[in-house]
């Protein structure tokens, strides 16, 4: 899947409705912006034009543009560059001569600038999602990654990465604490959807224009839509899944190593609730106490001292079971077909359409090919022929 994107297309004129006039090496240099919202009112792309250097830059979820959610999303990279721009186009009446809008729908001209990649991970049976978020959080911790833990919700590694960082959460808790609610179209799937958010991990992949940029795949050459297929996004979740190399068994309890990191004064209050114990009495029934270091671990450690333990698990799960390509959920094909709740476009539409626009009716321009097929060098012909 495919949530936040960000894209650079250059040599592009656009006049936006707002201009910001910044001081740059000595130089004024003006941008303009004209962000975006889904139908709903929720911002969902941030677009900006750098007028002395005609480019224009678009970042957000095209998921969530379309869709209103991001529970799930398409992994065709070429399809949601090519939705994220022509959204924009129409948004803000941007000129594009059709020949870039045929370009941009063989996923070329456009430089990919971040790219994230969530996939649904399975809850084992008997472990809450809660569980499986503490429970990695603490394995990174365990492995000397830096990690940032908001305990039961979500964590995130290396999370000032310029080049590559890994987040997992909660997804249904995550929509549950927006400001504004999400509400589904009625649709005999939408239950269905609802279903995965709530019993699944959402791990999220976080890779930067710096880690494209230094990627020997990709052979020094600016990434477009079309250098990363389906399986090339795979590939690179999987690889920093692996250079992360988690070790050992998930567990729901903080260890000693991130109890440290809770001041004294309430480090033995979060040890005596994650072992059990009943938390009013230990305050000899002084509730204006208990609240006191209830909101403290709360708003500064994600830590509820009122609500339910972390129960060890009875059988540790095994990070590599756990994290075994088998246990990553694929979108069902029910939601996929339905268009209320997944975006999709055919390009090879597309393509026509901007080809009867161009009047090419005939001959191999109007031949669309896919874009994620590698073109043979003259060497590997050779070889195929021996």
């Amino acid at each position: 899947m495919l949530d936040t994107v960000g894209l650079a297309v250059d040599d592009i004129n656009a006049d936006l409705p707002t201009r910001v006039w910044t001081e740059w090496d000595d130089q004024t240099r003006s941008t303009d912006h004209g962000n975006m919202k889904s139908s709903s009112g929720r911002r969902t792309l941030s677009v900006k034009h750098i007028k002395s250097r005609k480019r224009l830059l678009v970042e957000g979820s095209c998921a969530a543009h379309y869709q209103e959610h991001n529970i799930v999303s398409s992994n065709d990279m070429v399809m949601t560059a090519f939705s994220m721009l022509k959204t924009v186009k129409d948004w803000h009446d941007i000129k594009i001569p059709l020949e870039r809008a045929r370009e941009f729908a063989r996923g070329e001209g456009i430089t990919v600038t971040r790219v994230d990649i969530p996939v649904m991970l399975r809850v084992p049976q008997g472990m809450s999602v809660g569980a499986v978020v503490n429970g990695l959080a603490c394995a990174g911790i365990r492995c000397g990654i830096n990690v940032a833990l908001y305990h039961n919700e979500s964590f995130y590694y290396d999370q000032g990465s310029q080049a590559s960082a890994l987040k997992g959460y909660d997804k249904a808790a995550e929509i549950e604490q927006r400001k504004t609610k999400l509400v589904l179209p009625v649709t005999e799937t939408a239950g269905m959807l609802s279903e995965l958010a709530a019993s699944n991990v959402r791990l999220e992949a976080v890779f930067r224009q710096k880690y494209l940029a230094n990627q020997s795949r990709f052979a020094g050459q600016d990434v477009t839509p079309r250098h990363l297929s389906p399986t090339v996004l795979a590939e690179m979740f999987l690889e920093l899944i692996k250079k992360y190399d988690l070790r050992g068994s998930l567990r729901a309890r903080l260890h000693q190593e991130e109890l440290w990191q809770i001041p004294q004064r309430y480090r033995g209050t979060v040890a005596f609730w994650q072992n059990g114990g009943d938390m009013l009495p230990y305050f000899d029934h002084n509730e204006r106490t208990f609240g006191r270091h209830r909101k403290f671990l709360r708003e500064k450690y994600s830590i509820d001292i009122g609500g339910l333990p972390p129960s060890e698990i009875e059988v540790p799960a095994q990070i590599g079971d756990i994290l075994a390509p088998e246990n990553f959920v694929p979108v069902p094909e029910a939601i996929r077909r339905d268009p209320q709740l997944f975006h999709s476009l055919n390009m090879r539409n597309e393509w026509n359409e901007l080809c009867d626009q161009m009047r090419l009716e005939n001959g191999i321009s109007r031949v669309y090919v896919d874009p994620y097929e590698k073109p043979h060098m003259p060497h590997e012909l050779g070889a195929q022929i021996l």
